[in-house]
């Protein structure tokens, strides 16, 4: 029943255009601010705790802004998924740093690509795709039919996807031994046992070791990549990693995190503040923890 709902959802909001999927994330993140205290605690404690110097009401603003910008993402799916590919490269209105994976591909070394969760990645993934050789790592969801219907609107430009388990990793070194752009979502916190301790914008955050191992072990160029929403469309951001991706997975984590760090000060509001970034910690407590 689930996936014949999020299938009628996504066919609903394909007859949206953008703005209008914009306006539809506006009305439903206005009822959740006001419904959900769990999305409000959330966004507001990952907030205070990455911009301690900002004030309240700016605080509070930003979360709400998030809420909004998250929301975007997911009313922009039917838009998206439903109008590739005649219609999709209208809504890419710059690419910016196209430099910086072109020189990254002539090493022929294969490409890192590092996509936090920031803008759409959904779109990120669909230009990407015109490239033969991209893939990127997925975590399945639970319900094997919705997964189906993922599959179906991810692939549709040819992009191979990898399942985050122990024979992806296999299939992802493999990947990139044979010069393939391989994407992460690097900002997932992991589970026990599988990362390390590392700043994230001035907070201990639980972060992912696979990264840091890939790059080292395959010395493969790392590159990051955003799709920015603008109102008319997205701009689709590339950066350069720093060096120290290369070094122990300590200091390539957060090295990794400043990089991501700087890709959100493009746009804080598109940031996926929504996301428990921040509930392992050294001491067991969790920051989301209401008194």
């Amino acid at each position: 029943m689930r996936a014949h709902i999020f299938h009628l959802i996504i066919k609903l909001n394909g007859w949206l255009s953008l703005s209008g999927s914009h306006r539809l994330a506006r009305g439903l993140a206005a009822v959740i601010w006001r419904l959900s205290a769990k999305q409000r605690h959330i966004a507001l404690t990952n907030i205070r705790l990455c911009y301690p110097d900002m004030s309240g009401e700016r605080q509070q603003q930003l979360a709400k802004d998030s809420l909004i910008e998250t929301l975007k993402a997911v009313c922009e799916l039917g838009v998206v998924w439903r109008r590739y590919p005649d219609q999709f490269p209208a809504l890419i209105k710059q690419v910016k740093g196209q430099s910086i994976l072109d020189e990254a591909l002539a090493q022929g070394q294969g490409v890192l690509l590092a996509a936090p969760h920031f803008g759409n990645w959904e779109v990120l993934n669909l230009w990407l795709s015109r490239y033969d050789d991209f893939a990127f790592l997925y975590k399945p969801p639970g319900n094997p039919n919705i997964e189906k219907l993922l599959l179906k609107y991810r692939g549709q430009g040819g992009a191979k996807q990898i399942t985050a388990d122990g024979k992806g990793v296999r299939t992802m070194l493999k990947h990139l031994s044979q010069k393939g752009i391989m994407a992460i979502l690097p900002d997932q916190q992991p589970k026990s046992g599988q990362g390390v301790f590392a700043d994230f914008m001035g907070q201990p955050a639980f972060t992912m070791t696979l990264f840091s191992k890939i790059a080292r072990k395959t010395r493969a160029p790392v590159v990051l990549a955003v799709a920015e929403r603008r109102n008319d469309g997205f701009e689709i951001h590339f950066k350069k990693a720093s060096d120290q991706i290369y070094a122990d997975t300590a200091e390539s984590a957060t090295a990794l995190n400043q990089d991501i760090a700087k890709l959100v000060a493009l746009n804080p509001s598109q940031y996926q503040w929504t996301y428990k970034r921040f509930s392992i910690q050294h001491n067991g407590v969790s920051p989301y923890q209401k008194d």
